[in-house]
C-alpha cells in the first residue's frame, strides 16, 4: 500500500513541478472544464515521464554499444 501511495505522490509532485497555468488552481466552476484541465495536466505529466524513459533507453543502448 505504501509503495502505491509513494508512486501516486511522486506523480503528483512531478505534475506540480511540470505544470503551468495558474499554478494548478482551477479557476472554472464548470466540472467539465475542471476535468479537462486535470486530464490535460495528467497527459502532460505522462508525456514527460515517457520522454525521460526514451532518453534513459537511448543512453543505455549507447552504453551497451560502447561495452
Amino acid at each position: 500500500m505504501t509503495a502505491a501511495t509513494n508512486k501516486v505522490e511522486a506523480f503528483n509532485g512531478f505534475s506540480q513541478w511540470l505544470g503551468f497555468g495558474n499554478r494548478g488552481v482551477l479557476a472554472d466552476n464548470d466540472p467539465v472544464e475542471q476535468e479537462k484541465a486535470m486530464e490535460c495536466d495528467a497527459l502532460l505529466t505522462t508525456a514527460g515521464i515517457f520522454h525521460n524513459a526514451l532518453d534513459i533507453a537511448e543512453i543505455v543502448r549507447q552504453l551497451l554499444e560502447e561495452g
